[in-house]
C-alpha cells in the first residue's frame, strides 16, 4: 500500500456524504478529481485517476478517514487513463470493493496491454511520467453496467447511464436523491470558477451525433450540480451544457474546415487550435495558470487527433 501523506490539496466536502478528492496530477491542483461518496457502511470512489496520481488518491482518502481497505465499490466513468489507469492498483489494497465499469471497457481493465499500446503511441517516453503503472483488474471483481444499472451506496442507488459520445465505454453517474450528476467527460472539462467549458475529443471515439444524445440524457436528470472530474461542481447546469456544446460544434467545423483547405495541417493546426484556446480562455477572465490547466486536462494535440479521426470516420460510411 502507497503511504498516505498529508495530501496537497485538502479534500473539499460537498454535502450528502460526497467529498472531492484532488489528485494533484502533475503537480497541478485542480485538473484532476475523484469522489468518495459515502452512507451507511458502504464507501464508494467515483473515478481513481492514473497510477501516477495515487499516492494523491489515498492521502486523500485518509484525510477523509477512510483507507482503502474500508471501500466497498470502486466506479469509473470510462477507461481512459487519467480516469481508470490507477484501479488495478487500488483495487490490491481494496479487497471489499466491486469494480463497476462499462461492458465495453471492462475487457480492457482486465487486459490493458491494447490499450497501453495505443497509448504508448501517442505519449512515447512520456507514458510513465504521465500516467505511471497500469496494472489489470481481475475479472471476478468486475460488475458491468447496463444502461440504467443502479449502484448501491448505504440507501441509496447511484444510477448509471450510458453516455457514448467523448468514448463508447463512457457512462454518467446519477443520484436521484441528491440529484449529483458524476458526469466524468460528457459534460467537458472547466477549471476553476471559470465561465468557459471545453471539450475533450480524442482519439478514437469521439462521436458528436452521440455525444448531443448524451446530453441530453444529463439534461434528463435535472442535474442540481454537475460533478466533473475535470473539475468539481458545478450547478449552472442549463448553462455549462450550452456552452459545452456550443464550443464542441464550433472548434469541430473550425477543424474540418482547416483539414480540407490546409496542406499542413498537422502541427500547424495544433498550434493554432492550442493559441486559440487559449485567447478564448483569456477573454473568459483566466490567466496563464488556467490555460496551462486547460492544456494539460485536454491537449490540444488530442482534440485535433480525435476530431479528424471523427470526420475520416463519417466521410467513410457517406
Amino acid at each position: 500500500m502507497l503511504p498516505a501523506a498529508p495530501p496537497r490539496t485538502a479534500p473539499v466536502p460537498l454535502g450528502d456524504g460526497v467529498h472531492l478528492l484532488d489528485l494533484d496530477f502533475q503537480g497541478f491542483a485542480g485538473a484532476v478529481a475523484a469522489y468518495l461518496v459515502r452512507d451507511g457502511d458502504d464507501a464508494v470512489l467515483v473515478e481513481t485517476g492514473p497510477g501516477s496520481s495515487q499516492r494523491a488518491l489515498v492521502a486523500g482518502l485518509a484525510a477523509v478517514g477512510v483507507s482503502p481497505a474500508e471501500l466497498t465499490g470502486v466506479v469509473v466513468t470510462h477507461i481512459h487513463l487519467d480516469h481508470a489507469g490507477g484501479a488495478g492498483s487500488l483495487l490490491a489494497d481494496a479487497p471489499r470493493a466491486r469494480f463497476y465499469v462499462h461492458p465495453a471497457g471492462a475487457p480492457h481493465m482486465v487486459d490493458p496491454s491494447k490499450l497501453i499500446r495505443s497509448a504508448t503511441r501517442i505519449y512515447g517516453a512520456d507514458m510513465d511520467r504521465l500516467w505511471g503503472a497500469f496494472a489489470p483488474v481481475p475479472a471476478e471483481r468486475i460488475v458491468t453496467l447496463a444502461d440504467g444499472d443502479a449502484i448501491p451506496v448505504g440507501r441509496r442507488r447511484v444510477v448509471a447511464y450510458h453516455t457514448p459520445g467523448h468514448a463508447v465505454h463512457h457512462v454518467a453517474l446519477h443520484d436521484p436523491d441528491t440529484g449529483d450528476v458524476y458526469t466524468g467527460d460528457v459534460a467537458g472539462v472547466r477549471l476553476g470558477a471559470m465561465r468557459y467549458v471545453r471539450p475533450p475529443t480524442p482519439p478514437p471515439d469521439i462521436d458528436l451525433d452521440a455525444w448531443q444524445r448524451s446530453v441530453h440524457v444529463l439534461r434528463a436528470c435535472a442535474p442540481r450540480r454537475l460533478l466533473l472530474t475535470h473539475f468539481g461542481p458545478f450547478a449552472d447546469a442549463s448553462w455549462h451544457l450550452d456552452d459545452l456544446l456550443c464550443r464542441l460544434h464550433h472548434w469541430a467545423g473550425w477543424i474540418e474546415g482547416r483539414l480540407e483547405t490546409a496542406a499542413d495541417a498537422g502541427d500547424a493546426l495544433v498550434a493554432d487550435l492550442e493559441a486559440r484556446a487559449a485567447a478564448e480562455v483569456r477573454r473568459a477572465g483566466g490567466d496563464a495558470h488556467v490555460v496551462a490547466g486547460y492544456e494539460l486536462a485536454t491537449p490540444a494535440h488530442m482534440t485535433v487527433t480525435g476530431i479528424a479521426r471523427w470526420v475520416a470516420n463519417r466521410d467513410a460510411v457517406r
